[in-house]
């Protein structure tokens, strides 16, 4: 069924990682023998990476036993759990920071298209599809370059990718036509997504369970918050000094964080810092035995690789659950990257808004996340008081109020947008940007806690679906607004949103029946029992 699976059942005892061995020759728990990649990759696909010098291979026989290197002790300082709080705190902010960054630079491309349009001669749709092609890497990159963070660290893809992704806004401000900024803008929009998908298995390297929430809910702030700021900061530099002074901003910041993460960070995922220890320690000694648990349990990165970009397909086809929430929250999202379309044509054809007002208009997405995450506090609460009776559909309270407000903020700016003050419309998306928010949290928290070991794969699953949507989307708000008029296109847009609400009571009601029909739950199931 699964390489996880699989890699579970030829062990003594399962483990959570899916690394890349880092030895030629590993141990075989049901052998109880050492054995070359070759030969293991024959009977269990599983493998290593690197070489042991031949001499030492030479050394071991049947009746050796690996030396299994382990933290010192409950109190090893190199264990990331045990790092000073400082240190811990200093890593999870600027991993949040980089969030932000990177949803700040998703979104304020958006501001500068009119002056791109009129340097560059493009059409208006060629522009769009600039703005889109940033989510579109930022959906698929996941996809295959989450078994390396696994494999090889946290550390080597943060510092990678930071400096491709500031690298890579250069053919932006320089470039002489569309099709390189497009381009450009996809491979950004590629490295920036490590600023998303790593994020969360950082601040699980460094805190157990019970500590989780408040660094969670900084990393669920930064990443909506800032997909409002950019516009909202970057309408008035569109205003006086053009587009490509957007990309040159968005370029320095992007340096600074580069700088940040290669200065004041470093690897926090414990077997690979494990496996480390025992390279040194071969090295050293010239004893191959030295190993790491997590090398001799850990698929290779091909199968890993294939794993990773095939499973999150095979649930979305298959699991309700994963397919319902990633429609709805792929939705949600769709709709927060239409308004970056949606707003300016709305505040400077009824309000006659210079391009700055209406990057202010974006701080609504900001007070939004404000509102979403002081009242997740009280979800929380919730969760904590019926978890025990609900299991996972705890998660789902405010994301069922949440659901209801955003139609109706939907509707709000439909019909408010030109009938009067502009903070009628501007009410409208506060509502509806908090729903979203309340949607966004809700699918993470939700998947999570169904799927467990496989929530990896269900995330994966919706946020490919998510930013699918954040790409197509702004490709036709302007053809849509324009052809059913500006109120009827937001009222639209509610409708729908209206009829996907459903979903967080539908799984409220039939959610564990929906589960216990799950191929996936099923597997848990057992897994659970043989623990």
């Amino acid at each position: 069924m699964d390489a996880e699976a699989g890699i579970t059942r030829q062990h003594s005892r399962p483990r959570p990682e899916s690394q890349e061995a880092a030895t030629g020759i590993i141990w075989d728990e049901a052998g109880q023998r050492w054995v070359s990649e070759e030969s293991l990759e024959e009977t269990s696909q599983r493998t290593a990476v690197g070489e042991v010098a031949e001499q030492d291979k030479e050394k071991i026989n049947k009746d050796d036993s690996p030396i299994w290197i382990e933290w010192d002790s409950p109190t090893d300082p190199g264990n990331p759990f045990n790092w000073s709080k400082r240190k811990k705190w200093t890593t999870t902010w600027i991993s949040c920071i980089f969030t932000l960054v990177v949803a700040f630079a998703g979104a304020a491309f958006s501001m500068g298209t009119t002056s791109m349009i009129a340097e560059l001669g493009c059409s208006q749709e060629l522009a769009v599809l600039g703005l889109s092609a940033f989510p579109l890497g930022f959906g698929l990159a996941p996809l295959v370059l989450a078994p390396f963070s696994e494999a090889y660290g946290r550390y080597p893809m943060y510092v990678c990718s930071s400096i491709v992704y500031c690298i890579f806004f250069l053919p932006i401000t320089l470039g002489k036509n569309i099709a390189t900024v497009i381009v450009a803008r996809l491979i950004g929009g590629l490295a920036a997504s490590t600023g998303s998908t790593l994020v969360g298995g950082t601040v699980a390297d460094l805190f157990i369970t019970a500590e989780r929430g408040l660094p969670m809910s900084i990393f669920s702030f930064c990443a909506f918050a800032g997909t409002g700021l950019g516009p909202a900061v970057m309408g008035y530099v569109e205003q006086y000094l053009g587009w490509r002074w957007i990309s040159w901003i968005q370029m320095i910041m992007a340096g600074v964080m580069s700088l940040a993460i290669v200065l004041l960070t470093r690897e926090t995922r414990g077997s690979v810092i494990l496996s480390r220890r025992a390279r040194k320690l071969r090295k050293s000694t010239g004893d191959p035995r030295h190993q790491c648990r997590s090398d001799a349990e850990r698929a290779s990165l091909a199968v890993l690789i294939r794993v990773s970009m095939t499973r999150p397909i095979y649930l979305l086809c298959t699991e309700a659950i994963v397919a319902c929430f990633s429609l709805w929250v792929g939705f949600a999202w769709g709709v927060l990257y239409l308004s970056l379309r949606a707003v300016p044509l709305v505040f400077q054809e009824y309000y006659s808004f210079t391009i700055g007002e209406v990057g202010l208009v974006f701080f609504a997405v900001v007070f939004a996340a404000f509102l979403g995450y002081f009242t997740n506090l009280y979800q929380e609460q919730l969760y904590q008081k019926h978890h025990a009776k609900r299991g996972p559909e705890a998660r789902l309270y405010m994301s069922m109020a949440g659901g209801l407000i955003f139609p109706a903020g939907c509707w709000i700016f439909a019909f408010a947008s030109g009938r009067g003050h502009w903070m009628g419309p501007v009410v409208g998306l506060v509502m509806v940007f908090y729903g979203v928010f309340t949607i966004y949290l809700a699918t993470f928290n939700y998947l999570a806690d169904s799927y467990t070991i496989y929530a990896s794969s269900a995330l994966s699953g919706q946020s490919l679906c998510r930013n699918l949507a954040g790409f197509a989307f702004p490709l036709f708000t302007s053809q849509m607004y324009n052809r059913l008029g500006y109120q009827w296109a937001s009222f639209l847009a509610g409708c729908l949103a209206l009829v996907l609400a459903i979903t967080p009571f539908v799984l409220y009601a039939f959610g564990p029946k929906i589960r216990a029909k799950s191929r996936f739950a099923k597997e848990l199931a057992r897994m659970r029992e043989g623990q």
